[in-house]
Parts: C-alpha cells; structure tokens; sequence
C-alpha cells in the first residue's frame, strides 16, 4: 500500500515566519506612532489659525492687537482659561500666550475696546495628560522661535502681543508622545501677526 506523504510546515519554517513578523512589527510599530502622533500637531495648526483670525479681527477694530483672546472672539477648546484647570476637552496642547499684556490691551480700550478687552482670557491649558505630564499656560514660555523668525524680528521672551500692539506671537505647546513629556522636549508652534506658522520643535 502506497502511504500518503504528509503536508505541512516544518519546525524551521515556522520559526522563519516567526522572525519576518517580528522584522515587520519592529518597523512598523514605531512608525505608526509617530504618525499616529504627528496626526496630533493639526491641534495646534487649527487653534493657532483661530486665534490669528480672532486677532486680525481686533486689530481691524481697535488698530491694535491684545491678549484679550477671549474678547477678541477666540473659544477656548476646554472652556477654560488662563490658569484655570480645564475639566473639559480632548486637546493635547496648551495654546494662547504666556501672560496678559495691560499696555497692549490699554491700547485696545482705548481706541473704543471699552471694557472688551480685559488683562483675562489670554491663554488656554492642555487637557489631556500623556506619560504623566500636561501643559500649562507657564510651559508657553517655551513656545518662542528666534527673534529674526518671527513678530516682526522684535525679541521677545514669550508668546505675546507687544506693548504697541504692533505684532503678535501666539504659541501652542504640547505632549505628544511619553517619552517627551517636558516643557523643553514637548511639541511647540508660533504663528504672528503674518500669518507665520512655524513649528520650533518636533515633540515626536
């Protein structure tokens, strides 16, 4: 009687299948998160892009920028603002500027802002915490190109409008991923008065 030869996989190419799809994941899985977390930085784009419309707006009604987001018709994403912990919203970045500028929103008032402006409503913290950290409106200080960059070439130290109400620089910092999860190594982006939007640093 003839015997029926066996079919099937052998031990060394089972284990061959084995390491290609280890190769595969080893390569693939790293790429998929920082796709996954470069997919994120539209956050900032798209809240930098409001408040640079919310500023232009300001500027074409008082002749002058200000902090005053909220007054100039930018929604903060949690519905918080400044130092406020926000207890609602899905966003990864801090956005807005460091600090409030009195002399620039002065400015604003002045040319008939009345109370509109307000030294409030300039900055907006992150909600979502990733590898045990957040940002807050303080992190923004990070959030500076170089002067020659940005706002008109003038130094400035922080994200902000200047005391003429001239320019603006508004910032957006974020974590991203969890092994970059401090105000230095977070992911970072500016826009100014010219609609410049630069990121400084890759936080992925």
């Amino acid at each position: 009687m003839k015997m029926k030869s066996s079919e099937g996989f052998t031990l060394v190419e089972l284990m061959v299948v084995v390491a290609i799809i280890g190769i595969l994941s080893a390569v693939a899985i790293p790429n998929f998160k920082k796709y996954q977390a470069k997919s994120k930085t539209s956050e900032a784009k798209l809240q930098l892009a409001s408040i640079y419309s919310a500023e232009t707006s300001l500027q074409t009604d008082f002749d002058a920028f200000g902090t005053c987001l909220g007054s100039a018709g930018f929604v903060s994403p949690t519905g918080s603002w400044d130092a406020t912990n926000p207890t609602q919203g899905s966003t990864y970045y801090a956005i807005g500027f460091a600090a409030a500028n009195a002399t620039a929103n002065g400015i604003v008032r002045s040319n008939g802002g009345a109370t509109a402006c307000t030294d409030l409503q300039f900055g907006v913290e992150a909600f979502k915490t990733v590898g045990g950290s957040r940002m807050e409106i303080g992190d923004l200080a990070f959030a500076i190109p170089a002067a020659a960059n940005m706002g008109g070439g003038t130094s400035t130290t922080a994200p902000s409008v200047d005391d003429d109400g001239g320019f603006f620089i508004a910032g957006a910092i974020g974590v991203l991923v969890s092994d970059k999860n401090t105000a230095a190594l977070a992911d970072k982006w500016a826009i100014d008065q010219d609609k410049q939007l630069l990121q400084i640093n890759v936080g992925y």
